[in-house]
Formats: structure tokens, C-alpha cells, sequence
């Protein structure tokens, strides 16, 4: 059975608040020919209604997905959003304080996900209906965190400041001095998403791309959000980072913006997460991930501009833009993520001047 084993490591409130619906008769959740959740699952999640996630990626880009999945479910989801590291502490600290309300969380940064695990919040394994069709660097091999988005890193400008023919092709292009001071770019303490770009940019474009971007000035921001916004409004001509699916909804809102995908190819990152051991709606939880890693799931996620968990859903799509097959987007993996955390950021800070 799918989720045979789950309940053991389950904390004693979640655990009695699944086993109270155990034995209540439903139909399963079917849509499209699809089994997105069984009867046991699908039930319990109605009668909870709703749960409230603590999630990294961008409220406004998470929109139409929550309201796919409210419409196929009718649970509704609270979301609160905040950049990765400032998560992690709420996080750690609302479950120090016996005050942790997310029934579900994630993060962008593997390792960090990690500690998740190991400080006793991501302690819950469920395997989904499509687990056995989820990559394993996807998922744990228990169900405790799904990677249930993943962004992309590219180049976005604004073409009310960036003529046709100087248009960026390449990550190299940046490098131009041109450029200087008007290139915007999240700091490293924003996540995973600007680590795993500049592991990317250090290896497959330039070992000193970093150093290069530095020597032009570049603007720092604390996430992507207050970058994409001032970009729209011209404060800096490009930007770079997980930047697309902000910038296609300005695009949608009449923003003069441009989302490229440079020649040397991108880099993904994933929004990794699962239930808290503290979950007061575990079924509705369940139910969102069962949801979030199903065929039907990833194709509305991949509407956005993300790739999905699920391998059979649809290929990400924005106007005017061609994305490549998931297995030609570069991720940083998890050992060398691990192993080079620390001194990467340490050597970023130093090299943008960050304290």
C-alpha cells in the first residue's frame, strides 16, 4: 500500500485526527481519468476544509494554483510567503515555541529542508498516489518533502531601457560593461534559487562570473519580489534570478518586460516541502500533496512557469517563450549542495560586499 507505515512516525494529534476518518466512506478524487487521492484521504480533507501552508514560492505566482486546487478539492488554502532563510527561522522558531501552525512547509534550500527533518518538523511520511513516478531527487525516499516547484533562473529586461540589438543572448552578455549599475540581482541570503544560480553561472558559464558581475555594480535585493517590481517600473534595466513567473504576470499587467532564456542554458531550483509534525489538517495536507505531485496537478503548475514534481505533466509555459525538457535544466545536487553551502555564501557575501 501506498502510504502503509505512514501513521508510525506520525505525532499522537495528527495521527488520532487521521485515524478518526479512517473508517468514513467516500468516493476517490478523479479528475480527467487521473486518481489524484484515495477515499480515505479525499474524505478526511473535506472534513478539515482548509490548511494553512508557509511556503517560498511567490504568493502571487502560487495564486492560480491555489485556486485549481480549491476548485477541485474545495479545501482552501492559507499561504503565507517569505523568502527562504527568513522561513526557515519563523519556522524553527515558532516549533521551539510550541506555536508552529503550518500544516505544511517548505523552503528552497535543500540543506536547510534537512534540518528541517532533523530538528523533528518534517517528520511525517506520506507517499502520494503518484510517488513511484516522482524522480527520487524529487522526493524523499520516505514522502517526508516533495520538490513540488521548481523555478528557473534566466534574464529578464526591461525594453523600455534595453534596445533590440544590445538584447543580453547569453549569461556572458551581462558581463558587457554597458551594464554597470544597472543590473539588478537577489542576494545570496534570499534561498537556494541564487545559490543554485551562481553554482550554475560558476560552472557551466564563467569560474569568476561572480567576481565580473561585482565589478559592474549590480543592485542587491533581499528577494525577487521588490526586484521584479523595480524593474517594471525601470529602476534597473535587467534582472537575474527565478524572476519569470513574476515578470510574465507584469507582462500580462502591460509591463514592458522581457523574459530571455540565454544560450548556456538554466538552472532550476526546487521549493521543497511536506507536512509538519504539527499539523492540525494532516488529511487536507495529504491531500495538497497528493494534488501538487499528480499529472493533472503539474500541468496547472507548469501554466506558471515552473517545472513540476510529476514527469508526465506538461512542459512550463509562458508567451513567447520555449522551455527545454526537465532533464536539460541544470540543479545543483544535493551532496555538492550540502558540502558547499557555507563557503559559497561566505564567498558571495564577500565578493558583492555584503555584511
Amino acid at each position: 500500500m501506498r502510504n502503509g507505515g505512514r501513521l508510525s512516525a506520525l505525532g499522537a494529534a495528527v495521527a488520532a485526527t487521521w485515524l478518526a476518518w479512517s473508517g468514513t466512506a467516500a468516493a476517490q478524487l478523479v479528475i480527467e481519468g487521473e486518481t489524484i487521492a484515495d477515499a480515505k484521504t479525499f474524505d478526511g480533507a473535506k472534513a478539515e476544509g482548509r490548511l494553512l501552508a508557509y511556503g517560498t514560492y511567490p504568493a502571487d505566482a502560487m495564486k492560480p494554483i491555489l485556486a485549481a486546487f480549491q476548485k477541485d478539492t474545495g479545501v482552501t488554502v492559507e499561504y503565507v510567503r517569505l523568502p527562504s532563510l527568513n522561513m526557515y527561522q519563523r519556522i524553527t522558531s515558532e516549533f521551539a515555541a510550541k506555536k508552529l501552525e503550518a500544516d505544511y512547509v517548505d523552503l528552497t534550500d535543500l540543506p536547510l529542508v534537512g534540518q528541517l527533518m532533523e530538528r523533528g518538523i518534517l517528520t511525517v511520511p506520506f507517499k502520494t498516489t503518484s510517488f513511484d513516478a516522482i524522480p527520487a531527487p524529487l522526493k524523499n525516499p520516505d514522502g517526508r518533502w516533495y520538490s513540488l516547484v521548481r523555478p528557473v533562473g534566466v534574464i529578464a529586461v526591461n525594453r523600455s531601457r534595453v534596445a533590440d540589438a544590445d538584447m543580453p543572448k547569453s549569461w556572458k552578455d551581462l558581463l558587457d560593461p554597458k551594464w554597470k549599475g544597472v543590473i539588478g540581482t537577489p542576494s545570496i541570503d534570499a534561498g537556494g534559487s541564487v545559490l543554485t544560480l551562481y553554482s550554475f553561472l560558476r560552472e557551466k558559464v564563467d569560474p569568476d562570473f561572480a567576481k565580473k558581475l561585482a565589478a559592474l555594480s549590480p543592485r542587491i535585493y533581499p528577494a525577487v519580489a521588490p526586484l521584479s517590481t523595480d524593474l517594471a517600473r525601470g529602476e534597473v534595466a535587467i534582472g537575474i534570478g527565478a524572476i519569470a513567473e513574476p515578470v510574465a504576470l507584469q507582462m500580462k499587467a502591460g509591463a514592458p518586460l522581457r523574459v530571455i532564456f540565454p544560450r548556456e542554458g538554466i538552472s532550476s531550483f526546487p521549493a521543497a516541502g511536506g507536512i509538519s509534525s504539527t499539523a492540525k489538517h494532516p488529511n487536507a495536507t495529504a491531500l495538497y500533496l497528493d494534488w501538487m505531485t499528480s499529472r493533472h496537478g503539474g500541468n496547472v503548475i507548469a501554466k506558471g512557469g515552473a517545472y513540476p514534481a510529476n514527469p508526465g505533466s506538461d512542459r512550463p509555459h509562458l508567451e513567447g517563450l520555449d522551455y527545454p525538457p526537465a532533464d536539460q535544466v541544470w540543479n545543483l545536487g544535493l551532496e555538492e549542495w550540502t558540502a558547499e553551502r557555507e563557503p559559497r555564501m561566505k564567498e558571495w557575501r564577500e565578493t558583492f560586499g555584503i555584511k
